[in-house]
């Protein structure tokens, strides 16, 4: 069977021209390796704990689960055992969330290849004192210039540091969708 060529299919171009529309639009397939179910997205909210092979580093080096950035933590639960599997020069301090594939995000995860970490598009609740983001996922972006390997620009990368928001920050890289042409040119996880 072969299907009407629906550009040249009279009744819908009424139709569209009734609705207003006057782009075609786009739809992509759901696949539930690459997109985000609604559950999920509303865990996502609160925190979903994951293991490492869940997630992905984007090319622009942030964090994402399926089809969404992330920024991802580890709770009290994975200290204990990052803490146990871990070396001390992981540079790994509580509490700190990360934005991006940084350095001491991949010594903890060499140092813990098995630990699940929390991921979430939202700030976990204090943990007694408020987070922060991590300076050197900052660092790996670039964020709003960020460079504290410079001297000369330290007074500024500490203003940044200190005024981050995270809302500025998904602003700038949005949480969601990440395309799925951009989730199928990945070939590594982080």
């Amino acid at each position: 069977m072969k299907l009407p060529d629906f550009l040249q299919f009279e009744p819908f171009n009424r139709l569209r021209e009734v609705m207003g529309a006057d782009q075609l639009g786009a739809f992509e397939f759901f696949d539930p390796k690459l997109h985000l179910t609604a559950a999920e997205r509303e865990q996502l909210a609160l925190g979903l704990r994951l293991g490492w092979a869940q997630l992905r580093c984007l090319h622009d080096y942030t964090l994402a689960y399926k089809n969404s950035r992330v920024l991802l933590w580890i709770d009290e639960t994975s200290v204990v055992e990052v803490a146990r599997g871990s070396d001390a020069d992981s540079g790994w301090t509580a509490p700190c969330y990360h934005l991006a594939d940084c350095r001491s995000l991949r010594a903890v995860r060499r140092a813990a290849p098995d630990v699940r970490v929390m991921v979430a598009t939202a700030l976990p609740p204090p943990d007694p004192w408020p987070w922060r983001v991590c300076p050197e996922c900052l660092q790996q972006l670039q964020f709003r210039g960020f460079d504290a390997a410079r001297a000369r620009h330290r007074d500024y990368s500490d203003r940044v540091l200190e005024k981050f928001d995270l809302d500025d920050f998904f602003r700038h890289y949005p949480v969601y969708p990440v395309t799925s042409d951009v989730l199928r040119a990945l070939d590594s996880v982080v």
